[in-house]
């Protein structure tokens, strides 16, 4: 039984008409488009009210799984586990501070299709082994959230079959659940995702005044208006956020085109034209990656060929040397303004004439003719 079948089974068990609402705030508004944006959820903040009274015995875990297409994968599941014993706290402390943020998937390319979104506010009968266990699978997790998720997707297996024995072991509490699928757009009779915040609150949906729900600092808070609202106490609660984006800034991960490219130079310098033909391919690869989107693909691309020149250029002339900078691929990426890119390359994804291979042609053209700076 997969992840996602699992929480569709807890939901029909333990659900309750909760309330399930969108709640406003400043950030801007973005229309997903595929290729063109990456997809992230994060558990803004989650809340007990009886926190104090369940840590002394229970663990508290909110535990998720994302469904989304992701390379050739039309159905690639996405688990995490978050809550406190994560940052490896002792019982007297639990409860106290506050937790924020937790990223529960990657930045995940935006292919369309169908996005389903699972998670469940549970607590845990603490046991001698439990912290030890939750640690190992959110270990194990984490590994999906940061950096290239192609090079960690062969772990998934064993985050999926870890978390499923989470699931499945001791006792629980299970205090809310929610479960939604994304596909298509409202207008004609879909489900569009929205990038911005969603609250799952243990409250009666007919009672409860989502009007005086709003988001400040990445807290839930509830009142007459914004200015006035104070933190929502008195129910369990997820607040969730659905972010979109539209570059990355971690090319530090992406550190395996280094290998590529020293070979490219290597040959450049006895021979052009072979070097010219090596990062060719080098940039058709990029082309090929199931991390990037479009704008991403094309600063990379950029960034690759100007490192090439500089350093052929550099070498070519008699004792000069090369910088040994390890992290030029992140600093000549991040200094490409990506709304910038997005504008010179969006008349050719508007082609809807071109499929994939041919997108890649004519961007990796404009890149080589210096048309893209």
């Amino acid at each position: 039984m997969s992840i996602l079948d699992w929480f569709k089974n807890l939901f029909a068990k333990e659900a309750k008409h909760y309330v399930f609402t969108p709640i406003s705030s400043d950030i801007e508004t973005i229309e997903f488009k595929e290729g063109q944006h990456y997809f992230r959820l994060r558990l803004a903040e989650m809340f007990l009210k009886n926190d104090r009274k369940l840590f002394r015995s229970y663990v508290p875990v909110v535990s998720s799984s994302v469904q989304l297409q992701f390379g050739s994968n039309a159905a690639q599941e996405l688990p995490y586990i978050a809550g406190p014993l994560t940052l490896a706290l002792d019982e007297a402390s639990l409860g106290k501070g506050v937790q924020l943020n937790y990223s529960l998937t990657n930045l995940v390319p935006y292919h369309g299709g169908n996005v389903a979104i699972s998670a469940a506010l549970l607590a845990y009968v603490t046991k001698d082994y439990f912290q030890e266990f939750l640690s190992m699978s959110n270990s194990i997790a984490t590994l999906l959230t940061i950096g290239q998720l192609s090079t960690t997707l062969k772990v998934v297996d064993s985050a999926v079959s870890g978390m499923q024995d989470l699931f499945d072991a001791g006792d629980k509490e299970i205090h809310l659940v929610f479960h939604n699928e994304y596909s298509g757009t409202d207008s004609l009779g879909g489900v569009s995702l929205q990038n911005g915040y969603f609250a799952v609150i243990a409250a009666d949906a007919a009672k409860f005044e989502t009007e005086k729900l709003f988001v400040k600092d990445s807290q839930l808070q509830f009142g007459e208006d914004s200015q006035s609202a104070k933190p929502l106490t008195g129910y369990d609660y997820m607040l969730f956020l659905i972010e979109a984006a539209l570059y990355r800034d971690d090319f530090r991960y992406f550190d395996d085109y280094n290998s590529l490219m020293d070979t490219a130079i290597e040959k450049g310098m006895t021979n052009k034209t072979e070097g010219d033909a090596i990062l060719k391919t080098v940039m058709l690869a990029v082309f090929k990656s199931d991390d990037l989107t479009y704008v991403d693909k094309t600063r990379v691309a950029t960034a690759l060929k100007k490192e090439y020149e500089e350093r052929i250029s550099f070498q070519s002339k008699l004792g000069s040397k090369v910088s040994k900078n390890t992290q030029w691929l992140n600093d000549r990426v991040v200094a490409l303004d990506p709304e910038v890119v997005s504008r010179q390359i969006s008349p050719v994804l508007a082609d809807e004439n071109l499929n994939a291979a041919a997108i890649a042609d004519k961007i990796l053209a404009m890149v080589m003719n210096a048309e893209i700076e």
